[in-house]
């Protein structure tokens, strides 16, 4: 489109220009390339990585050669289910490359294990590949399975992750495949002997020794624990776990993170009727206040649109009238504050400024627009009912009630039912003595005032260029002088061709009109909105929802009044509900799914342990870091469920095998644990180093990142104590029973 606006220009009349005056693709693609880039830097920390644990360039290619060929087969896929390259699908791609290369990274670990024992590197690879068959197969499964609530989302919230969570799974999907395939190949093919033995001096050498120690050093500290701590340990968790739930009422909520689109829209109100001279004065005032604050090197443009115009563009504006106007501002990229700071800079001083006029704010964002159903603030009670004039003194009281609330900004009523306006009252008797009909004298006022078009369908077209245009009398505006204009309006009709003056036949009565009258499920509304400013969506829709109670328990709503909560906080419950259900479901569909891999009942509680764990560190991190709890950090928390419950996984399944050849309970988890440390760090570690770059500066998906960086880290380091505690007690209680 761009690029046809200058041929477009070279045919316009001159001085006619054609402009793009609103472009939010600007914020899409610059969302695009900001997940691209943290995508890369995010590969390139976790392969750094790799490298330092497995101190081998050529074991780092192998695993990080399954990266691409993964998220390559989940880009056919997606071509082939009917979806786009979006933010959506980059961010799942982004947000898994830890998971993608984690299961090449046990099968090639396990390798060098095997390669340690003499076998043949194709032997080995073989051997390798088939050990971790089983439990690798249950992490893909448990991730892809973890995203199934997705499909209870509804509105807004399902087609935003629905691509996420397919992204996801297709790439899981495909790495498994890889990881069982190509990493085995390699390995036999580039792998003469054991990896390290010409490797072990300099800073290989070092960091071989290093980790040598940190495992040491576990080791002890797990053989004490099991031995001498294990009920202190237990309870010293569950206290931290209850402590953490707590954070809950902390942390706030909200839909979706707020995001700097470099775009708002400032709405002007003056009083009822002030016409549309006076609006464009105030309003040239006002421009000129918003160029000051903002500065002329941060505003990029500002457009201004006053009133209503009477005809089908009417239905395009949020003006309900010539009192009202919007201003749609545009900021450049680089400035030194967000659109959200620029909004309430502007609050104070042009509510300073000019006293009596109503100013509101809203971020100009899709997305925002989106999950407010294209509301213009997040926060909408609607007083429903029959007489507007009674819905209005409850709406009134709400408004008042609301403003109270601390972190409430921008609260107004919608709707205004003090528009001035005349009553034209017919004497029907004289009308009809001088043979006009009611009809007649409509149409004629109607014409002069408005158009004849809306009764007399006509229109001309245009043979040069087959346009088509609507023809119809209408008085010139520059004669709508006074009330004289109105009563000298001529009067004819088919049995009265003489004109006869409309204030021979009327009289006038002044009384005044709603500016405009909304409907919602046919039902007549007054709407109040209100933004959040300061504090969380959700704790101040919760005090909304409380000043609603209030006001039906103290019988303000008569009957057939009734107050209902819309917006974005209707469509936050619902999200949070339908994701709480799907968040159950899915545990329950992991869990049944490890039952028939272990073929244990009690196993796959174990693995589950690291679920709360996990928990303990997505709340601290969300309190700690001032994240409210949104869908990208619920969806984070579910990806963390997967991640957690993958690390367990090798864990359970090592420690069976070597239970089964005879081990002790007590030999078998600690046997388990210390080779299965090193690879348990390494995806641990390479999935929050990967998304440590959208954490930091990924905009929206910040909430999410840090989720799973915090259940990551916490279930790591607590599930390294907590699950081999509770594998003992477990199975040393079976042999006993036994």
């Amino acid at each position: 489109m761009r690029k046809a606006i200058p041929e477009l220009n070279a045919r316009l009349p001159k001085g006619v220009d054609l402009e793009v005056v609103f472009d939010q693709s600007t914020f899409v693609r610059e969302s695009i390339r900001n997940l691209v880039h943290e995508g890369l830097i995010g590969t390139l920390l976790a392969a750094i990585m790799i490298l330092l644990f497995l101190r081998s360039f050529r074991s780092t290619w192998i695993i990080l050669l399954s990266l691409p060929l993964s998220i390559l087969a989940a880009l056919i896929g997606l071509y082939f289910t009917g979806h786009s390259v979006d933010a959506m699908t980059l961010e799942g791609l982004a947000i898994s490359i830890g998971l993608l290369i984690d299961q090449s990274i046990v099968v090639l670990e396990n390798t060098e294990r095997h390669l340690k024992m003499g076998k043949e590197p194709s032997v080995a690879a073989q051997d390798a590949a088939l050990e971790v068959a089983k439990p690798v197969l249950i992490i893909v499964m448990t991730v892809c399975i973890v995203f199934f609530p997705v499909i209870f989302l509804t509105g807004i919230g399902k087609y935003l992750f629905t691509p996420l969570a397919l992204a996801v799974m297709l790439a899981m999907a495909a790495s498994y495949v890889m990881a069982m395939t190509l990493v085995p190949a390699c390995a036999a093919r580039f792998f003469k002997k054991s990896l390290h033995a010409q490797e072990e001096r300099g800073i290989a050498g070092g960091l071989a020794h290093a980790f040598e120690k940190l495992q040491a050093i576990y080791m002890r500290s797990l053989d004490r624990v099991l031995s001498s701590f294990r009920l202190k340990a237990l309870a010293l968790v569950a206290a931290a776990f209850f402590a953490s739930l707590v954070l809950i009422f902390f942390v706030g909520t909200e839909l979706f993170p707020q995001v700097d689109s470099g775009q708002l829209t400032l709405r002007v109100r003056a009083n009822s009727g002030t016409q549309v001279n006076e609006m464009e004065r105030i309003l040239a005032q006002v421009e000129e206040t918003v160029r000051e604050e903002i500065g002329p090197k941060n505003l990029r443009k500002l457009i201004t649109n006053i009133g209503v115009l009477n005809d089908w563009p009417a239905a395009y504006t949020p003006n309900s009238g010539p009192q009202d106007a919007f201003m749609l501002v545009q900021l450049f990229d680089h400035r030194p504050m967000s659109d959200r700071e620029y909004m309430k800079k502007l609050r104070q001083v042009l509510t300073d400024h000019y006293p009596g006029i109503e100013f509101t704010f809203e971020p100009n964002s899709m997305l925002r627009s989106a999950l407010n159903f294209g509301m213009s603030a997040p926060i909408n009670v609607q007083v429903q009912g029959n007489d507007l004039h009674v819905s209005y003194g409850i709406a009134e009281e709400l408004k008042k009630r609301i403003k109270k609330i601390r972190g409430t900004v921008d609260v107004r009523i919608q709707q205004r039912l003090d528009y001035p306006q005349f009553k034209i009252e017919m004497d029907r008797r004289k009308t009809a003595e001088l043979g006009l009909s009611p009809d007649d004298v409509v149409k004629n006022v109607v014409t002069a005032f408005n158009s004849s078009i809306s009764f007399s369908k006509s229109f001309w077209i245009d043979e040069k260029n087959g346009n088509h245009y609507w023809i119809g009398a209408q008085y010139p505006e520059k004669d709508f002088k006074d009330l004289e204009t109105l009563l000298n309006v001529p009067i004819t009709g088919p049995n009265q061709r003489d004109p006869v003056l409309l204030h021979n036949l009327v009289h006038l009565k002044r009384s005044s009109a709603s500016s405009e009258v909304t409907h919602y499920n046919i039902n007549r509304v007054i709407d109040v909105y209100a933004d959040v400013e300061g504090r969380d969506l959700g704790s101040v829709s919760k005090e909304v929802e409380t000043v609603m109670g209030e006001i039906e328990k103290e019988g303000r709503l008569p009957s057939g009044y009734r107050l209902i909560s819309r917006g974005e906080v209707k469509s936050m419950k619902d999200s949070f509900g339908d994701l709480g259900f799907g968040l159950i479901l899915a545990v329950l569909l992991v869990y049944l799914v490890m039952v028939v891999q272990f073929r244990s009942m009690k196993d796959p509680l174990l693995v589950m342990s690291a679920v709360p764990l996990g928990m303990i560190g997505v709340l601290w991190m969300l309190f700690l870091t001032g994240i409210h709890i949104n869908i990208q950090s619920l969806m984070g928390m579910i990806m963390a469920i997967g991640i957690e419950v993958s690390s367990s996984v090798l864990r359970v399944d090592f420690a069976n095998r070597l239970l089964a050849e005879g081990a002790t309970v007590h030999d078998a988890i600690l046997q388990a644990s210390k080779p299965r440390l090193r690879p348990i760090l390494m995806t641990s570690l390479a999935t929050m180093l990967g998304l440590v770059p959208m954490a930091i500066a990924g905009g929206a998906n910040i909430p999410l990142a840090r989720a799973v960086i915090g259940g990551v880290f916490s279930s790591t380091v607590l599930s390294a104590y907590i699950l081999p505690i509770l594998y003992s007690m477990f199975k040393k209680r079976e042999a006993n029973h036994a």
